[in-house]
C-alpha cells in the first residue's frame, strides 16, 4: 500500500533550533515516503520555503542544475546557515547550569527539552537521572539520594511528591482550608503579661519618680505589700489593679487571689 503523507509545514527561516529540528525531521520522512528524486526535490523545495528561507534558497541554489540538487546537501547547508553559531556549546552550558526553580515537573520538562536538542546519544538515561537529582532543591535532592531511584520515572514521581509535601506546604500552609488566601495573619498576643517590670511616674506634688514593682506578686500564694497613697494614685491613673499591679482590670476583678485580705485594697 502506497502512503500519501501530509506535506510538511512551510519553513520561513526561523532560527529557533527546536522548530528547525522538527521541520527537518518531517522533511526527512516526507522524502523517504515519497521516494522523491532530483530534479523534483529542487522544485518541491522551491515551493516550501517562504520569507527569508525562500530568499536564501534561491540565492544559494538558484544557479544550480536541479538534477544535481539533493535533500542531503540542502539540509546540511540550511543547518549551517540558520542554526546559531556555537549552538551546541550554549546547550551544554544550559544543561550544566540547570537547577530546579519552579515545580519538579517544570524542571524535568526543561531538562528533557535540552536533552532532545542535544541529540540522540548525547545524554543517556543514567546521565539524565544524575543531572535531574543534582539540580533539585536541597531537601528534595537529599530525599532522592536516600531513596536512590533507578529510573527517571521513579525519580520524578518521588521528587514531585516530596516537593509538594515539603516546600509547597511550608510556603502556603496558612492558605489551606476554607479561608481566603489574602488574609493577613498575625500572631495572637492576647493573654500575655505586661512587659514592664516597673511602673514609673511623677506626682503632682513633687518631681520624685514613684517606682512600683509590678510583678511582686507572681502567684496567688505571694503576700502583697501595702500600697502608699501615691502608689494607689499612680495605679489608678494607669487603670491598673491594686492587687497584681497589671492594667486592664480592677482589684475586685483580679484573677490573683492573695492568701489574706489587705487593708489597702480600697475601692477603685
Amino acid at each position: 500500500m502506497q502512503l500519501k503523507p501530509k506535506q510538511p509545514e512551510k519553513y520561513n527561516g526561523t532560527r529557533d533550533y527546536q522548530k528547525i529540528d522538527n521541520w527537518v525531521a518531517s522533511m526527512d520522512s516526507y522524502f523517504a515516503i515519497t521516494d522523491a528524486q532530483p530534479p523534483f526535490i529542487f522544485h518541491y523545495l522551491n515551493t516550501i520555503f517562504t520569507d527569508e528561507a525562500a530568499t536564501w534558497f534561491r540565492y544559494t541554489y538558484g544557479q544550480e542544475d536541479p538534477s544535481t540538487v539533493t535533500w542531503k546537501t540542502v539540509k546540511e547547508t540550511l543547518l549551517a546557515y540558520f542554526v546559531k553559531p556555537n549552538h551546541m556549546r550554549r546547550l551544554r552550558d544550559q544543561w550544566a547550569e540547570a537547577r530546579q526553580i519552579g515545580s519538579v515537573t517544570e524542571y524535568h520538562t526543561y531538562l528533557a527539552r535540552l536533552a532532545m536538542q542535544l541529540g540522540v546519544g548525547k545524554v543517556n538515561e543514567e546521565e539524565f537521572l544524575d543531572k535531574f537529582i543534582r539540580g533539585l532543591k536541597p531537601n528534595t535532592r537529599t530525599e532522592l539520594e536516600f531513596r536512590d531511584p533507578k529510573t527517571i520515572t521513579e525519580a520524578v514521581k518521588w521528587a514531585d511528591t516530596f516537593d509538594a509535601r515539603y516546600y509547597r506546604k511550608k510556603d502556603n500552609h496558612r492558605n489551606y482550608g476554607p479561608f481566603p488566601s489574602n488574609i493577613n495573619y498575625q500572631d495572637d498576643n492576647r493573654g500575655e503579661p505586661m512587659q514592664l517590670d516597673v511602673l514609673q511616674t511623677t506626682t503632682h506634688s513633687n518631681s520624685t519618680p514613684i517606682q512600683i514593682d509590678a510583678f511582686k506578686t507572681k502567684s496567688s500564694s505571694t503576700k502583697l505589700t501595702k500600697l502608699t497613697d501615691a502608689e494607689r494614685a499612680h495605679l489608678r491613673s494607669l487603670g491598673a489593679c491594686f492587687r497584681c499591679r497589671r492594667q486592664g482590670h480592677m482589684a475586685r476583678e483580679c484573677p490573683v487571689k492573695p492568701r489574706m485580705h489587705l487593708g489597702n485594697s480600697k475601692r477603685q
